[in-house]
Order: C-alpha cells, then structure tokens, then sequence
C-alpha cells in the first residue's frame, strides 16, 4: 500500500512539474507502468484491454456478482481489492492497459509469476476504439490527457483517427502486440466486445467459468440488466456510482458520457464512403487477421 501511495503521490507531481511536455508525459507513462506492474503481480487474475474496449461495462457487470453475493453496497465498482478487504472469498483484480507489462513478461525474476496469472484479454473492433478515444479525448479528457491524446486544436475525426498516435497505428500495434505475447501464457480467457454484446449472459458465463466463480445463471442475467447500455448511462447520469469512470462530463451533451454509443461497427455512422474504404484497407493491411476484424 505504501508503494501505491507513493507512487500516486508522484504521480501528482508529474503532472504539475516545470518539465517539457514531452518529458512529462514519459514520465507519467513509467510511473504508470510501474504501479501497474505492482498492482497485476499482485491480484489473483488480471483484467487486460485498450482504453475504449468495453472494460467499464465489464467492471459494472462483475462488480454486480460480487455485490449480490456477497451484500456489497450497489454503487461500488471493482476496484483492485476493495471488495477483497471487504469480503475475503472476492478475489483481488487488477483492470490494466498493460503499460509495458510486455517487458515484463520477459523480465527472469517476475516474468515467470506473470504468464502463470489467469488473465482476461478484452479486444475490441479497432475502428470503433479509435472514434470512441476521439470522444474521450475531446469531451472528457483533462488538460494533460489531451496531451497524452495528442489533440491538435480543431482537429478533425478523420485526422485522429489516422494520426499514427494514438490513432489506428498504435490500437492496431497493441492488439497485434498482446495477441502474440498472450501465446506463451498459460491461463488466457479471450473475450471480444462485439461478441459479449450479441450474447452478455453467454459470454458472462463462459467468463464466470474461467475465473473459476460459481455464479448462476439467474445472477447473471441480474447483473446483465443491472449493467445494460441503457441503466448504466441513466446512473452515470445521476452519478449513482460516485465515481470519475461513470459520471457525465456534461450531461447535456451526449458524446460526453463514459457510456457513449457502444454500438458494433458504429464508427461507419462519422465517415463518408471514401473515408470508410481507407479506415478499413488500413485495419486490413496492418491488423493481425486472427483477431478476426480484418
């Protein structure tokens, strides 16, 4: 815990330090590397997605399991171990981006701690990503995120979307990235967006299995409705969970809402034909074909 205070504490000095941009933002990203590494060495399964994926509707939903069975207030999220200092038999979680946790995968001393941990890689239809982090980045986003977002005045959805970083390129690089290294790992739980969307109780349940949690069908179904598209934007409007991941930026203007659109192949509704034809070459092109959205 002191190392997590710590490194938080430094966290906030980056953020506010005389530095170049630039250099503020390595730093912000090796501090959040190594808490990351702290954090995932440390729980009992690991949750592993690109900003943008779904991962807050999937935190609202496991956090409903847990909630039911175990008497927890509703507007708690998961949150690493807090419903496990609440409840000893609720395991410890780490949600990450994987900030450099490639590296150390391959590192001799924890490498080996690392693959062994069962993990769940939630990937999501990179085209989508990259309008939704649009949003994020200029409805949501603080100061120094639209650093990190690499927003340029008035630039245009197609121009971020097409920008090496962190436009397609880069969601592009990352799922190819972590669907090789997830290869050597030994308990990996590959679960997509579009598919947890077509069938939630489905895949829920398949997800529950892995994680080796005995939660029933009729729980599941519970926390489906509980977390639906729809429930979860009036509570984020009402800023039921209390929580900067759920509350509206602005609730007159709908883009700015963490629970946006969610909509498969949505990204096809902000651009015209031409557009469209040079998103999709590039996925096609640069896009690993097993992830299957190519």
């Amino acid at each position: 815990m002191l190392d997590r205070q710590r490194l938080y504490r430094a966290g906030i000095w980056a953020l506010t330090a005389p530095l170049p941009k630039q250099r503020r933002a390595a730093l912000r990203r090796s501090l959040r590397a190594g808490l990351d590494s702290r954090l995932v060495l440390g729980a009992d399964y690991v949750l592993l997605s690109r900003a943008k994926s779904g991962r807050t509707w999937l935190r609202a939903m496991l956090s409903r399991l847990y909630q039911r069975r175990h008497g927890l207030p509703p507007q708690q999220l998961l949150e690493y171990d807090n419903f496990h200092r609440q409840q000893r038999a609720i395991p410890t979680v780490a949600m990450t981006h994987g900030h450099e946790l490639d590296k150390l995968a391959r590192d001799p001393r924890h490498g080996p701690t690392l693959r062994a941990k069962p993990t769940v890689f939630l990937a999501r239809d990179p085209r989508d990503v990259a309008v939704s982090e649009y949003f994020q980045a200029t409805r949501r986003a603080s100061g120094y995120k639209r650093e990190m977002y690499a927003v340029e005045g008035e630039m245009s959805l197609f121009d971020f979307v097409m920008q090496a970083r962190p436009g397609l390129p880069a969601i592009c690089d990352y799922l190819n990235l972590w669907q090789r290294e997830l290869e050597g790992w030994d308990a990996v739980h590959r679960l997509n967006y579009e598919a947890l969307r077509a069938e939630p109780e489905a895949e829920m349940s398949r997800l529950c299995r892995f994680l080796g949690a005995d939660f029933g069908a009729e729980e599941i179904a519970e926390a489906v409705a509980f977390a639906s598209f729809e429930a979860l934007k009036a509570k984020e409007k009402d800023d039921f969970f209390n929580n900067s991941r759920l509350r509206a930026r602005n609730s007159e203007d709908p883009d700015s809402f963490k629970v946006r659109r969610g909509k498969v192949g949505g990204y096809r509704d902000y651009f015209d034909a031409e557009q469209i034809a040079k998103i999709d070459a590039f996925v096609a092109e640069r896009l690993d074909p097993g992830l299957g959205y190519s």
